[in-house]
């Protein structure tokens, strides 16, 4: 693990050595070694010679997710099929599928920043993971288990569905580190309520959630629910899976982006113009450690803010970035007001709800489960509040909105 650790915590001045180096390297690698690069820098006239630094970047066109379900099903390939170990899927996507090779090396890589998650949340040999998301086409569990299986940890392949088994595994075999979908643990502790145990008195100590935002409120309702601590754990399919490009450290002042291995933008989703740190946009990210497809300045859709660049608290020189708030096509604009689901659920957990949904039409109406309709008026005032627009509410009894066992479905866009 010398390895692993020696690459959270390079040096800022060796992170920029690095980024600078591996940058000019994947850029003249995808010229030579895949024609849909050869032709968009061409088109753009995009010379790779030129471009020196991260500031350069902005001289080269965006990938897109269309561009990657237009190459179905290999065609932004930087190598030839008989070097492709394993594909995966993208998550979401409609039409045409998109496709992620991967190369032996690529696998190592993903792995290799899983363990770095690992090794953050001091998760060791002695722990018993626990993993529900699915072994799929989607990246889900296998991120989880290549580094946990690398560790020699007891491993609880299980997979997503059947919560009774999920509880009941826990407790027979002791888990100790949950990975899960963000809304995935306020599920389990419903299920195991009803099969008679406490969430707190489960053998949980440390929860690895993503896959979908969740706000600092869930965070909080999840940890006193069942006792644990939560990391938020960053993935995207099209950067290798979850865990790839980043980890939040024991601080949880955002998320440690790592730099050796990827280069991220926050860009203003209008205008394609790089913002101010701080300042809210959309994620691009640059892979600059990936074999089969490596993609330069793909637009990823997830909504974020540069933190800091600055060394943290916990040692890590690697820039920081806000937890995932949400994707731009989440975003909703109502009478002048934008706003995320998270800016809704961040309300609706701190007053105690925790399962809801919100459907958008001609008015936003929020349903959500509770016990008392005295609370409604307290919502409505602190949506007021904070987001400047006055919803429909309602309160339904307990168990009445669907439940998830992975990604769960918060917005729903309905016709009048």
């Amino acid at each position: 693990m010398k390895n692993i650790e020696r690459g959270i915590f390079l040096p800022r001045k060796e992170i920029e050595e690095i980024k600078q180096k591996r940058l000019r390297y994947i850029l003249k690698y995808v010229y030579e070694n895949c024609a849909f690069y050869r032709r968009l820098f061409k088109e753009n006239g995009v010379d790779i010679d030129k471009i020196r630094s991260v500031e350069d970047l902005k001289k080269i066109p965006f990938t897109t997710k269309q561009h990657l379900r237009d190459a179905y099903p290999l065609n932004i390939c930087c190598v030839p099929k008989e070097k492709i170990v394993r594909i995966q899927m993208s998550g979401g996507t409609t039409g045409k599928p998109v496709i992620v090779p991967y190369t032996r090396n690529d696998v190592e890589q993903w792995k290799e920043m899983m363990l770095r998650a690992f090794y953050i949340a001091e998760i060791t040999s002695k722990d018993v993971i626990q993993i529900t998301p699915a072994f799929g086409l989607w990246n889900g569990g296998f991120g989880f288990h290549f580094a946990a299986d690398t560790i020699n940890a007891f491993v609880i392949p299980i997979g997503s569905g059947n919560t009774r088994n999920q509880v009941r595994f826990m407790i027979d075999f002791g888990t100790t580190v949950l990975c899960a979908t963000a809304s995935y643990p306020l599920r389990i502790a419903e299920v195991a309520v009803e099969m008679g145990y406490e969430p707190r008195d489960l053998p949980v100590e440390k929860m690895l959630l993503g896959a979908e935002p969740w706000s600092d409120a869930m965070r909080k309702q999840i940890e006193s629910t069942f006792d644990a601590v939560t990391f938020d754990i960053p993935g995207l399919t099209e950067m290798g899976g979850v865990g790839t490009v980043g980890f939040e450290c024991k601080f949880r002042n955002g998320i440690h982006i790592w730099e050796d291995n990827y280069i991220v933008e926050v860009i203003d989703p209008k205008t394609g113009e790089v913002v101010e740190d701080g300042e809210e946009g959309e994620i691009v990210y640059t892979a600059l450690n990936r074999e089969a497809m490596p993609l330069i300045r793909y637009r990823s859709g997830e909504v974020s803010a540069v933190v800091s660049r600055e060394k943290c608290e916990c040692g890590i020189e690697h820039m920081t970035i806000e937890r995932i708030r949400g994707r731009t096509d989440d975003m909703v604009i109502y009478r002048g007001v934008k706003f995320y689901p998270s800016d809704i659920e961040q309300i609706l957990a701190t007053h105690g709800v925790k399962h809801y949904k919100i459907e958008i039409g001609n008015c936003i109406r929020i349903l959500f489960e509770s016990d008392s309709s005295e609370v409604i008026a307290r919502i409505e005032k602190d949506i007021k509040e904070f987001l400047g627009f006055k919803p429909k509410i309602e309160a339904l009894p307990i168990g009445s909105l669907e439940r998830f066992e992975g990604k769960a479905k918060r917005l729903y866009r309905v016709m009048g």
